[in-house]
């Protein structure tokens, strides 16, 4: 007997061992057990979650003489007629390969004869969106009143190329994508039952591979068991997808978070070179920035990921490198390449330019790179770096504040007493032409004691002359008295800087800003505080400055509502008060009052009410 492919082989056969689909189940057990079946069924949904297999039990089930919780029992005689393919009540067609209103007419045509074997014949029409216009419409009549013993299930993944006038007339059921936890734990089932042994990681990396298709991740797991006679894996799975090399994946994605393009470019022709097609490359790298928002923003990552400790060691590194805006952005920039990929005589140009983008956030003004860079900005205050001046030729020289031990007090006395002894002979006054300055110079530096030679001051010539009594005394100094070798000495005191007085209540005004710019400045606050119902309602507003009112101008109905609620006023006006003291006021278009013109106008009147202009 030639070898079956896994996904045929354990192909359920009963309702309870579909995974994944309850609610349908449920749904189809009711019909068959309250014998309430319909004529007509659409079964949509991602391909391999079990539409084609549910069709079948289902079909099996109504023709069952003694149904098992809702499932053919397989022992009856209709059941045993009904597992031979060549039997006449159960009809599988191929709408991909019979799609032409001829196939459609011969459906019609033969539907009308009774079943062989059971209750009910019936007609299941996988790829269903295939059927051209004609064959829809050849088969609008009989789907809408077929004959009684008559049951027609559809199948396909594109539901919305169907016309309305099929979907009507059909019971819809939505198939959806089976979890990874579901898949790993079915592929574990069937590897027990083979005598495969495996790690838990390679479960969950083949669950994963098939992002929600059960029959994608059971070819898989098929393939698996063939790459490797021990035990599978985590790394076997990986060289089986064909990511045999992941750290270099890794190493890319270090790359452009780090915003290093010459190191991306070069991470890309290696992994291009290796032989890997820009597409997988792509899914390669968005998957792994996935798994990066993941650690970076889950407090338990592992429960997510399901990936081995040492890859989450990995993965929490690179994590670190950039903010979860940046990562974000990043992954933003590759899914938004996928589309044009297809499209593109140059896929390798396409992909290089979006790495080269997603590693150069300073060129990016989308807002949540901004938000990025504001946030590494922040980052390096904090840690000083914006402050350290790197040089690649000199060593960086920390500056050291050298702190100076404080000169002993000198008493009034004798700082009298040493100045005398430096006295010129003229006891009355100092030599004529010695100006202020040079006495005031020696006489500190006698005072503190510093034997460091000192300049030479120049003296002033407009100060030749003049009687340093009133000069110094003019200057705040102290007067030197001298006769008979008596000191009256006082010392100089340097006149004291005057603070300035504090602004008055009326001088302190917050800055003036024009109401462009304050309304500017609300919705980019109010989109950065992720504010976003009221920053829509705001989009496309005006705001101005009236009689000391900040006016917001709203034109439609619903965004008054929502703007003009409490908590969204006190948000507006917690942003407008840091640069106005007017007060928000939310008004309609066409209520916010007569204009300046008007005002003017108004104004006029009042001031020449009783004067009659004449032309």
């Amino acid at each position: 007997m030639s070898y079956l492919a896994i996904y045929r082989r354990f192909r359920p056969t009963s309702f309870d061992k579909m995974i994944g689909q309850e609610q349908i189940v449920k749904t189809l057990v009711n019909q068959i057990e309250s014998g309430r079946v319909g004529h007509a069924y659409l079964f949509s949904g991602a391909r391999g979650t079990g539409k084609t297999t549910a069709a079948k039990i289902f079909a099996r089930a109504i023709n069952c003489q003694h149904p098992v919780n809702g499932s053919p029992c397989g022992e009856c005689e209709a059941c045993k007629k009904l597992a031979d393919p060549s039997n006449l009540d159960i009809l599988e067609i191929d709408a991909a390969s019979n799609n032409k209103v001829d196939n459609a007419r011969e459906i019609r045509d033969k539907i009308q004869y009774p079943p062989v074997a059971g209750r009910y014949k019936v007609y299941i029409i996988d790829e269903a969106h295939m059927l051209t216009t004609e064959a829809f419409n050849a088969l609008l009549k009989t789907l809408e009143e077929p004959p009684k013993h008559a049951v027609i299930i559809m199948a396909t993944t594109e539901p919305h190329k169907l016309p309305t006038t099929i979907l009507s007339r059909c019971m819809r059921f939505d198939f959806k994508l089976v979890s990874e936890k579901r898949i790993a734990e079915l592929i574990g089932g069937i590897y027990d039952e083979l005598g495969k042994p495996y790690e838990r990681e390679a479960l969950t990396a083949i669950a994963r591979a098939g992002a929600g298709s059960v029959r994608d991740a059971l070819s898989i797991a098929d393939t698996c068991v063939s790459y490797t006679n021990g035990t599978l894996t985590y790394k076997d799975v990986s060289e089986v997808l064909g990511s045999a090399d992941n750290s270099k994946t890794l190493a890319l994605t270090r790359s452009v978070l780090e915003g290093d393009v010459g190191a991306t470019l070069k991470d890309v022709d290696e992994l291009i070179s290796l032989g890997k097609s820009v597409s997988l490359l792509l899914k390669d790298v968005s998957a792994t920035l996935r798994d990066l928002l993941i650690v970076k923003t889950c407090a338990d990552p592992s429960g997510v990921l399901n990936a081995p400790e040492e890859e989450l060691a990995r993965l929490k590194e690179i994590a670190e490198i950039r903010d979860a805006h940046g990562i974000f952005r990043a992954i933003e920039i590759f899914a938004g390449i996928e589309t044009e990929l297809k499209y593109s005589t140059n896929a390798r140009v396409v992909f290089e330019t979006a790495a080269v983008k997603a590693a150069m956030p300073s060129a990016d003004y989308n807002i949540d790179a901004l938000l990025s860079r504001i946030d590494k900005l922040e980052r390096a205050l904090e840690s000083g770096a914006a402050f350290c001046q790197k040089s690649a030729d000199k060593p960086v020289i920390e500056q050291k504040t050298e702190i100076k031990e404080e000169s002993p007090v000198v008493k009034q006395d004798e700082k009298s007493d040493r100045w005398a002894e430096k006295e010129p002979e003229n006891n009355d006054k100092l030599p004529r032409g010695t100006s202020f300055g040079a006495a005031y110079e020696e006489y500190m530096a006698d005072v503190n004691e510093d034997d460091a030679p000192k300049e030479e001051v120049v003296p002033v010539e407009n100060q030749i002359g003049i009687d340093v009594d009133s000069f110094v005394q003019a200057k705040g100094g102290g007067v030197v008295e001298y006769g008979d070798r008596e000191k009256k000495s006082v010392e100089p005191t340097i006149p004291e800087k005057k603070e300035s007085a504090p602004a008055s209540a009326e001088e302190t005004v917050k800055p003036k800003f024009s109401d462009g710019r304050i309304w500017g400045t609300v919705l980019r606050r109010l989109r950065a505080d992720k504010n976003i119902m009221l920053w829509i309602a705001c989009q496309d507003q005006d705001a101005k400055t009236v009689d000391g009112e900040f006016r917001v101008i709203v034109g439609g109905e619903n965004e008054y509502n929502m703007i003009s609620k409490a908590e969204s006023v006190a948000t507006l006006e917690s942003i407008v008060s840091e640069m106005t003291d007017a007060k928000v006021v939310v008004v309609r278009r066409g209520d916010q009052g007569p204009d300046e013109l008007e005002r003017g106008v108004e104004k006029a009147k009042e001031i020449f009410g009783d004067i009659e202009i004449k032309n």
